[in-house]
């Protein structure tokens, strides 16, 4: 072996044992975070697919997208308190109605069309009326918006990402209150921009919990 292939097996033996050291370091992401990035990726891929079932290419029961919604939050609301209208403290109250969503969620997967009115009524009017207490919360509470915008930097990327991410919530409520509303190749495009908005405010969110570790409650965040 000569001394340049030497060296060569050298770097790369040294940037791969690099990458797996990186991808063994225990993540510091918290639950808040990983959550809204599941359903960033939840909406980009079905905003996706909404084209493919436009054309008919692919078959499409609404009764699964509304009772994946439906899980997901009640994981948000029992395992952080975190409800569609705001933080609350993890009482059995809070926890047993997030239990309650959570059934009524994985019957709408299972048993298509049993509950298809009441999970979609449910969704929407928990995306609607939840995405406007948080926008009303987020500019009247004094330790939110009003606070944030006098700290340049990732605070104010923050309010700006909440904003976007409540107003979008709302309309997604008023498109699934409203069948028809909009054509759904428009509720594809819409879908897709609700996914990117929940990745920015993902990103915001764990910037905010490096710079001020403080804001991390429970070791889940709590920021929003």
């Amino acid at each position: 072996m000569t001394g340049e292939s030497h060296s060569r097996r050298v770097a790369v033996t040294s940037k791969t044992g690099i990458m797996t050291i990186k991808i063994t370091y225990e993540s510091d992401l918290t639950l808040e975070v990983v959550i809204l990035l599941i359903l960033g990726v939840f909406m980009t891929i079905f905003g996706i697919l909404l084209f493919f079932i436009h054309t008919g290419s692919l078959p499409y029961n609404p009764d699964s997208m509304y009772g994946l919604l439906l899980v997901i939050a009640s994981i948000q609301i029992i395992t952080m308190g975190k409800t569609p209208f705001g933080d609350m403290n993890r009482s059995w109250a809070v926890i047993i109605l997030g239990m309650i969503m959570s059934v009524l969620g994985m019957l709408a997967c299972f048993i298509p069309g049993f509950v298809t009115d009441i999970v979609r009524t449910l969704v929407g009017a928990m995306l609607l009326f939840g995405g406007a207490t948080l926008l009303f919360v987020l500019f009247v509470s004094e330790e939110k918006a009003k606070k944030w915008m006098h700290v340049p930097g990732v605070l104010q990327h923050l309010i700006i990402a909440c904003g976007t991410v409540y107003i979008l919530t709302i309309l997604a409520g008023l498109i699934t209150l409203i069948p028809g509303i909009i054509t759904i190749p428009q509720i594809g495009w819409f879908l897709i921009i609700y996914g990117i908005s929940f990745f920015y405010l993902a990103g915001c969110i764990q910037s905010v919990s490096r710079t001020y570790p403080e804001t991390r409650s429970d070791g889940f965040g709590g920021i929003t």
